[in-house]
Protein backbone atom coordinates (compact mmCIF):
# COMPACT_ATOMS: atom_id res chain seq x y z
CA UNK A 1 0.00 0.00 0.00
CA UNK A 2 0.95 3.81 -1.07
CA UNK A 3 2.43 5.44 2.21
CA UNK A 4 1.00 8.65 2.82
CA UNK A 5 2.87 11.54 4.11
CA UNK A 6 -0.11 13.81 4.66
CA UNK A 7 -4.13 13.44 6.02
CA UNK A 8 -6.04 16.76 6.14
CA UNK A 9 -9.56 17.65 7.20
CA UNK A 10 -10.74 20.89 6.16
CA UNK A 11 -13.67 22.59 7.90
CA UNK A 12 -14.54 24.21 4.71
CA UNK A 13 -14.94 24.08 1.17
CA UNK A 14 -13.29 26.73 0.33
CA UNK A 15 -10.33 25.46 2.64
CA UNK A 16 -10.78 22.00 1.01
CA UNK A 17 -9.54 23.26 -2.65
CA UNK A 18 -6.92 25.77 -0.98
CA UNK A 19 -5.60 22.16 -0.25
CA UNK A 20 -5.85 19.58 -3.40
CA UNK A 21 -4.45 23.40 -5.58
CA UNK A 22 -1.51 23.31 -3.44
CA UNK A 23 1.57 22.86 -5.80
CA UNK A 24 4.46 21.17 -3.01
CA UNK A 25 2.64 17.86 -2.51
CA UNK A 26 0.20 16.01 -4.04
CA UNK A 27 -3.03 15.52 -2.55
CA UNK A 28 -6.16 13.66 -3.20
CA UNK A 29 -10.04 14.08 -1.95
CA UNK A 30 -11.03 11.26 0.09
CA UNK A 31 -15.10 10.62 0.53
CA UNK A 32 -16.10 7.70 0.88
CA UNK A 33 -13.31 5.90 -0.08
CA UNK A 34 -14.49 3.21 -2.00
CA UNK A 35 -12.33 3.23 -5.13
CA UNK A 36 -9.64 5.53 -3.95
CA UNK A 37 -8.35 3.41 -0.60
CA UNK A 38 -8.34 0.33 -2.97
CA UNK A 39 -6.18 2.25 -5.68
CA UNK A 40 -4.00 3.06 -2.96
CA UNK A 41 -3.13 -0.74 -1.75
CA UNK A 42 -2.89 -1.61 -5.33
CA UNK A 43 -0.14 1.19 -5.87
CA UNK A 44 -2.76 2.22 -9.02
CA UNK A 45 -2.01 5.86 -7.68
CA UNK A 46 1.49 6.01 -6.64
CA UNK A 47 1.83 9.76 -7.40
CA UNK A 48 -0.72 10.52 -4.07
CA UNK A 49 1.33 12.31 -0.85
CA UNK A 50 -1.90 12.67 1.05
CA UNK A 51 -5.58 12.93 1.27
CA UNK A 52 -8.22 15.42 2.20
CA UNK A 53 -11.06 14.23 3.95
CA UNK A 54 -14.21 15.54 2.86
CA UNK A 55 -15.99 14.24 6.10
CA UNK A 56 -17.62 17.69 8.14
CA UNK A 57 -18.06 19.59 5.12
CA UNK A 58 -21.63 19.01 5.38
CA UNK A 59 -21.61 17.63 1.85
CA UNK A 60 -23.76 14.47 2.83
CA UNK A 61 -27.09 15.99 2.76
CA UNK A 62 -29.74 15.60 0.26
CA UNK A 63 -32.28 18.49 0.19
CA UNK A 64 -35.53 18.74 -1.98
CA UNK A 65 -36.92 21.96 -2.45
CA UNK A 66 -39.67 23.09 -4.67
CA UNK A 67 -38.96 21.10 -8.36
CA UNK A 68 -35.21 20.67 -7.52
CA UNK A 69 -33.28 17.66 -6.00
CA UNK A 70 -29.78 18.08 -4.33
CA UNK A 71 -27.87 15.43 -3.70
CA UNK A 72 -24.42 16.37 -1.40
CA UNK A 73 -21.56 14.58 -3.55
CA UNK A 74 -20.31 12.69 0.13
CA UNK A 75 -24.05 11.13 0.41
CA UNK A 76 -23.86 7.21 -0.04
CA UNK A 77 -25.64 5.61 -2.33
CA UNK A 78 -27.27 3.71 0.39
CA UNK A 79 -28.52 7.34 1.60
CA UNK A 80 -29.64 8.01 -1.87
CA UNK A 81 -31.73 4.85 -2.14
CA UNK A 82 -33.40 5.09 1.33
CA UNK A 83 -34.12 8.83 0.91
CA UNK A 84 -38.19 8.97 0.72
CA UNK A 85 -37.54 11.72 -2.29
CA UNK A 86 -34.39 10.39 -4.26
CA UNK A 87 -34.70 7.18 -3.82
CA UNK A 88 -38.64 7.05 -5.42
CA UNK A 89 -37.54 9.59 -8.19
CA UNK A 90 -39.23 8.48 -11.65
CA UNK A 91 -40.47 5.27 -9.83
CA UNK A 92 -37.56 4.38 -8.00
CA UNK A 93 -34.95 4.47 -10.75
CA UNK A 94 -32.09 5.88 -8.55
CA UNK A 95 -32.92 3.42 -6.01
CA UNK A 96 -32.94 0.69 -8.37
CA UNK A 97 -29.48 1.21 -10.55
CA UNK A 98 -27.51 1.97 -7.75
CA UNK A 99 -27.73 -1.47 -5.98
CA UNK A 100 -25.96 -2.46 -9.35
CA UNK A 101 -22.56 -0.69 -8.30
CA UNK A 102 -21.98 -3.16 -5.59
CA UNK A 103 -23.27 -5.12 -2.60
CA UNK A 104 -24.47 -3.26 0.34
CA UNK A 105 -21.33 -2.73 2.41
CA UNK A 106 -19.82 -0.91 -0.77
CA UNK A 107 -22.77 1.21 -1.19
CA UNK A 108 -22.83 2.20 2.19
CA UNK A 109 -19.06 4.26 1.34
CA UNK A 110 -19.53 4.79 -2.11
CA UNK A 111 -21.11 8.23 -2.37
CA UNK A 112 -22.78 10.26 -5.40
CA UNK A 113 -19.60 12.78 -6.04
CA UNK A 114 -17.50 9.39 -6.24
CA UNK A 115 -19.67 8.07 -9.16
CA UNK A 116 -19.43 11.28 -10.95
CA UNK A 117 -16.06 12.02 -10.61
CA UNK A 118 -15.06 8.09 -11.63
CA UNK A 119 -17.32 8.21 -14.26
CA UNK A 120 -17.20 4.08 -14.77
CA UNK A 121 -18.66 2.72 -18.00
CA UNK A 122 -20.67 0.36 -16.36
CA UNK A 123 -21.97 2.52 -13.82
CA UNK A 124 -25.80 2.60 -14.00
CA UNK A 125 -26.19 4.83 -11.13
CA UNK A 126 -24.12 6.94 -13.50
CA UNK A 127 -26.72 6.64 -16.36
CA UNK A 128 -29.76 6.88 -14.29
CA UNK A 129 -28.87 10.36 -13.38
CA UNK A 130 -27.58 11.31 -17.24
CA UNK A 131 -31.45 10.31 -17.99
CA UNK A 132 -32.68 12.57 -15.55
CA UNK A 133 -30.81 15.75 -17.12
CA UNK A 134 -28.73 15.99 -13.79
CA UNK A 135 -26.53 18.41 -13.65
CA UNK A 136 -22.95 18.73 -11.55
CA UNK A 137 -22.03 21.60 -9.14
CA UNK A 138 -18.70 22.31 -8.49
CA UNK A 139 -16.90 25.26 -6.24
CA UNK A 140 -13.79 26.85 -6.86
CA UNK A 141 -14.23 27.98 -3.02
CA UNK A 142 -15.99 30.99 -4.24
CA UNK A 143 -18.38 30.64 -5.85
CA UNK A 144 -20.13 27.43 -7.41
CA UNK A 145 -20.74 26.65 -10.77
CA UNK A 146 -23.36 24.28 -12.10
CA UNK A 147 -22.72 22.10 -15.79
CA UNK A 148 -25.10 19.50 -17.20
CA UNK A 149 -24.03 15.85 -16.43
CA UNK A 150 -23.96 15.03 -20.04
CA UNK A 151 -20.84 17.80 -21.00
CA UNK A 152 -19.49 17.50 -17.63
CA UNK A 153 -15.85 17.00 -17.34
CA UNK A 154 -13.78 15.76 -14.33
CA UNK A 155 -12.31 18.92 -12.33
CA UNK A 156 -8.95 20.06 -12.33
CA UNK A 157 -7.58 20.51 -8.19
CA UNK A 158 -8.83 23.81 -8.42
CA UNK A 159 -12.33 22.66 -8.60
CA UNK A 160 -14.33 20.42 -6.38
CA UNK A 161 -17.61 18.41 -6.66
CA UNK A 162 -20.00 19.77 -3.64
CA UNK A 163 -23.19 18.26 -4.92
CA UNK A 164 -25.41 17.00 -8.23
CA UNK A 165 -28.82 18.11 -9.00
CA UNK A 166 -31.14 16.98 -11.30
CA UNK A 167 -35.25 18.17 -11.73
CA UNK A 168 -38.28 16.78 -9.44
CA UNK A 169 -40.82 15.73 -12.17
CA UNK A 170 -43.35 13.43 -13.11
CA UNK A 171 -41.11 10.95 -15.38
CA UNK A 172 -40.86 7.29 -15.82
CA UNK A 173 -37.91 5.44 -16.37
CA UNK A 174 -37.87 2.20 -17.97
CA UNK A 175 -34.16 -0.07 -17.00
CA UNK A 176 -33.03 -3.13 -18.84
CA UNK A 177 -29.58 -4.55 -18.59
CA UNK A 178 -27.05 -7.58 -19.73
CA UNK A 179 -24.91 -9.05 -17.18
CA UNK A 180 -23.13 -12.00 -16.91
CA UNK A 181 -25.02 -12.73 -13.89
CA UNK A 182 -28.03 -10.75 -12.31
CA UNK A 183 -26.21 -9.57 -9.55
CA UNK A 184 -23.15 -8.16 -11.74
CA UNK A 185 -21.95 -5.16 -13.14
CA UNK A 186 -23.43 -4.68 -16.37
CA UNK A 187 -21.75 -5.37 -19.81
CA UNK A 188 -24.73 -3.28 -21.57
CA UNK A 189 -27.62 -1.35 -19.64
CA UNK A 190 -30.09 1.36 -20.88
CA UNK A 191 -32.22 4.16 -19.04
CA UNK A 192 -34.59 5.38 -20.67
CA UNK A 193 -36.67 8.29 -19.07
CA UNK A 194 -40.03 9.04 -20.35
CA UNK A 195 -42.96 12.27 -19.71
CA UNK A 196 -44.89 13.13 -22.22
CA UNK A 197 -42.56 11.32 -25.09
CA UNK A 198 -39.23 9.59 -24.65
CA UNK A 199 -37.27 12.36 -23.14
CA UNK A 200 -33.38 10.78 -23.04
CA UNK A 201 -31.93 7.21 -23.33
CA UNK A 202 -28.55 6.99 -21.23
CA UNK A 203 -26.30 3.87 -22.03
CA UNK A 204 -23.53 1.92 -19.69
CA UNK A 205 -20.89 -0.05 -21.41
CA UNK A 206 -20.43 1.82 -25.09
CA UNK A 207 -17.94 4.40 -24.41
CA UNK A 208 -15.52 5.24 -22.18
CA UNK A 209 -18.00 6.84 -20.05
CA UNK A 210 -22.17 6.26 -20.11
CA UNK A 211 -23.49 8.47 -22.51
CA UNK A 212 -26.83 9.67 -23.72
CA UNK A 213 -28.06 7.78 -26.79
CA UNK A 214 -27.80 9.68 -30.18
CA UNK A 215 -24.15 10.47 -30.34
CA UNK A 216 -21.20 8.36 -31.82
CA UNK A 217 -20.28 5.40 -29.86
CA UNK A 218 -16.88 3.78 -28.93
CA UNK A 219 -17.68 0.53 -27.37
CA UNK A 220 -14.40 -0.71 -25.35
CA UNK A 221 -13.69 -5.04 -27.11
CA UNK A 222 -12.39 -6.15 -23.62
CA UNK A 223 -13.29 -9.62 -21.66
CA UNK A 224 -16.32 -8.90 -21.14
CA UNK A 225 -17.72 -8.11 -24.38
CA UNK A 226 -16.53 -7.23 -27.82
CA UNK A 227 -17.19 -3.98 -29.80
CA UNK A 228 -19.76 -5.39 -31.95
CA UNK A 229 -21.62 -7.28 -29.20
CA UNK A 230 -21.60 -4.32 -27.02
CA UNK A 231 -23.23 -2.41 -29.78
CA UNK A 232 -25.99 -4.93 -30.86
CA UNK A 233 -26.98 -5.62 -27.23
CA UNK A 234 -27.57 -1.50 -26.74
CA UNK A 235 -30.01 -2.06 -29.62
CA UNK A 236 -31.82 -4.82 -27.83
CA UNK A 237 -31.54 -3.16 -23.72
CA UNK A 238 -32.69 -0.17 -25.16
CA UNK A 239 -36.24 -1.92 -26.56
CA UNK A 240 -36.43 -3.95 -23.35
CA UNK A 241 -36.76 -0.75 -21.64
CA UNK A 242 -38.80 0.47 -23.82
CA UNK A 243 -40.97 -2.40 -23.49
CA UNK A 244 -40.72 -2.26 -19.67
CA UNK A 245 -42.91 1.19 -19.70
CA UNK A 246 -46.20 -0.28 -22.68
Amino acid sequence: MAILAEYHKPRSVTEAVQLLRRTDVRLRPLAGGSQLVGALETRALPDVDGVVDLAGLGLHRIEATGDLLRLGATATLSDVGGHPVAGEVAGGILRRTAAYEGPVNLRNVATVGGVVASAETDSEFYAALLALGASVVTSDGVRETVTPLADFIIPSSHHLITSVSLPIRALRCGHARVARTPSDRCIVAAVVVVGDAVERVALCGVGERPVLAGGALTPPDDWKGSAEYRLAMAEVVQERALAELR
